[in-house]
């Protein structure tokens, strides 16, 4: 389960259902309160589900990750990356320095004259 503050996933009414029994349940056992608003609350359940001796929290999450299967599918793992990532901007590769001592093309290369419509305006 990732890390991202993304709360789409407590959208679901079934979800939210099951996450709020859980809530519940670790109020009484652990004596702490879990808000719905946290980033980290995918990982605080987490954390509780394993520690708990309660079999009823332990198969509530065991629900909400086969709800959250469903939903947004298997958790692949990364792509390993053989080299730097290419940047993009607007769909076209950027071309960007890798080292400091590497300069911007632009200060290596003079400038031909900005052409503001149509017009050269500074050379």
């Amino acid at each position: 389960m990732d890390a991202t503050p993304d709360h789409r996933w407590l959208m679901q009414y079934n979800i939210v259902n099951l996450v709020n029994q859980c809530r519940r349940l670790i109020r009484a056992e652990f004596d702490e309160s879990l808000s719905l608003t946290d980033p980290a609350l995918r990982q605080k359940l987490a954390h509780y589900a394993g520690h708990t001796r309660s079999q009823g929290l332990q198969r509530l999450y065991g629900e909400i990750r086969l709800a959250l299967l469903e939903l947004e599918g298997e958790d692949s793992p990364p792509a390993p990356s053989n080299g730097p990532a290419v940047r993009l901007y607007r769909g076209q590769p950027v071309d960007t320095p890798t080292s400091d001592k590497e300069t911007p093309r632009s200060q290596h290369t003079p400038r031909k004259g900005l052409m503001y419509r149509g017009r050269k305006v500074a050379g």
